[in-house]
């Protein structure tokens, strides 16, 4: 899948064809096997990775460990996708760790092997900076679905499974079931996993692949009783929550000693509490919120947080939303006006060679109908309209894409 390549011209560029993880696994053990030097927590899943990801990166930086943090897509800043301990590497950094890498590429071409491809290229770089940094964990999501990503190279301490729905199904697979088994290839013998125990289906196909890796399954249920994470502003955020509350438990069965110590001192919903996640039901300005649902699954769920926020905080919801091409457009348009029901939808083209007209936005919220559409020529533009006519007694949502929001923060930025 083309991902876009919002990054300095400068940068080395990449390959094109996709890397299998046998050859991945060469390619790191041919920089020294920079992935070796700390352990590894492995993420899959279709929504909340990157929740779960920032969830347990602040638990694990409050226990007294040096973090790296390897996650995508960027939404301004491609060094966002590699942090160490919250935080982006800095440009020297990125950019010598890119040559380090594009040198171990140039061999691989003159042996007559692949180039690395972009998500590949990251990884490596991600691998090596972890290492030069001092990093004693690494928190790593994957990348596209699980069992065929480069990040499953990596020999993991712990694997973590999050929601899992219909997403990217040329890809994966055109059923949850077949998307379940792709994630859960993720999976290691002797690995403890993690996994969020919401659809019968779901849980059969990880739970079937744990016994056959022989790795301890611990399913979680998040209980709507459960008041510890009542501070986040979306059911999803504090299933997210759980599901991380219940990994970092699992680690302290793994740990002993000092290291025992420092995880049993952390206070869970503290560091949920302090966790900086961007574009995920995030309150840019005062009843406006950004969030980075852009799947059938992701927006259903966001619409109900929404349209919840809305009802608690006695305002009128508003929708700026765009889409690109690859996503069950008809789905999450009818999920936005029967759950969300918006007053006004703003709706624009997004920067990418991969988006949706304006025009063929409107013609396709039209026929789902009833409300009011205003069209802009660019992200920007209906950004500024919708604040310009956002009423007291109105709410704003910003959702359908990661690339939406990366363009609003850029607005923002300016």
């Amino acid at each position: 899948m083309a991902e876009e390549r919002r990054c300095p011209d400068d940068l080395p560029m990449w390959g094109e064809k996709k890397t299998s993880v046998p050859e991945v696994r060469a390619f790191l053990d041919a920089l020294g096997a920079p992935d070796r030097a700390f352990r590894v927590i492995h993420v899959a899943g279709t929504n909340g990775k990157g929740s779960v990801c920032a969830y347990l990166t602040e638990a694990l930086r409050r226990a007294g460990y040096r973090v790296g943090t390897f996650v995508s897509p960027h939404l301004v800043d491609i060094r966002e996708r590699i942090l160490i301990d919250g935080k982006m590497v800095s440009s020297e950094a990125f950019r010598a760790a890119a040559e380090t890498v594009k040198r171990q590429g140039e061999a691989e071409l003159r042996a007559g092997r692949n180039f690395p491809a972009y998500f590949e290229y990251l990884y490596y770089m991600a691998m090596l900076l972890f290492r030069e940094a001092g990093c004693e964990v690494t928190v790593l999501e994957t990348g596209l679905g699980g069992r065929l990503d480069a990040t499953n190279s990596c020999a993991p301490w712990l694997t973590v499974l999050t929601s899992i729905s219909l997403d990217h199904m040329q890809y994966l697979g055109d059923t949850v079931e077949k998307i379940a088994a792709e994630k859960a290839g993720i999976i290691k013998k002797g690995v403890p996993v993690v996994y969020l125990d919401a659809v019968p289906s779901v849980t059969a196909v990880i739970a079937d692949k744990a016994r056959e890796m022989q790795a301890d399954a611990y399913p979680v249920s998040p209980k709507p009783q459960d008041t510890r994470f009542a501070f986040l502003p979306a059911a999803y955020q504090r299933e997210n929550a759980a599901l991380a509350e219940a990994a970092f438990e699992v680690l302290k069965t793994l740990a002993c000693g000092d290291a025992l110590r420092r995880l049993q001192a952390v206070d869970f919903p503290a560091a949920v509490r302090a966790t900086v996640w961007t574009g995920r039901m995030q309150e840019l300005k005062p009843n406006v919120f950004l969030d980075g649902a852009h799947n059938a699954d992701g927006v259903q769920r966001m619409a109900e947080a929404g349209a919840a926020l809305a009802a608690k905080r006695g305002k009128k919801p508003l929708l700026l939303t765009t889409s690109v091409q690859d996503k069950e457009l008809h789905a999450i348009a009818e999920t936005f006006l029967t759950v969300l029901k918006p007053e006004r939808i703003y709706l624009a083209p997004l920067a990418s060679a991969r988006k949706t007209s304006a025009e063929a936005l409107e013609a396709l919220y039209r026929e789902a109908g009833g409300t009011e559409l205003r069209s802009s020529e660019s992200v920007a533009a209906a950004y500024r309209r919708a604040r310009v006519e956002q009423g007291a007694d109105e709410i704003l949502f910003i959702a359908g894409s990661l690339y939406l929001i990366g363009e609003i923060l850029a607005e923002e930025g300016k």
